[in-house]
């Protein structure tokens, strides 16, 4: 990185050509779900969940794996 913080073309370029991990199908099913699991409660009770992603899938992830795998049947 050049002085002054800007990148310059090589930094780019090695930016560009890293490899991007795409998501598994079911991480992003369960980042679905995570979701409306936070817009149900907000709907249910009108307040934001006060707990994280990772803390909901630990405490649902046989749910959810049993979810995902009737949704691929």
């Amino acid at each position: 990185m050049r002085e002054g913080g800007t990148l310059s073309e090589q930094d780019l370029i090695e930016i560009a050509s890293a490899p991007v991990k795409i998501p598994s199908d079911f991480r992003i099913f369960v980042n679905e779900k995570w979701f409306e699991h936070k817009d149900e409660i907000m709907l249910w009770t009108g307040q934001t969940v006060d707990y994280d992603a990772k803390y909901y899938y630990t405490k649902h992830r046989w749910l959810l794996k049993r979810m995902f795998k009737e949704k691929n049947k």
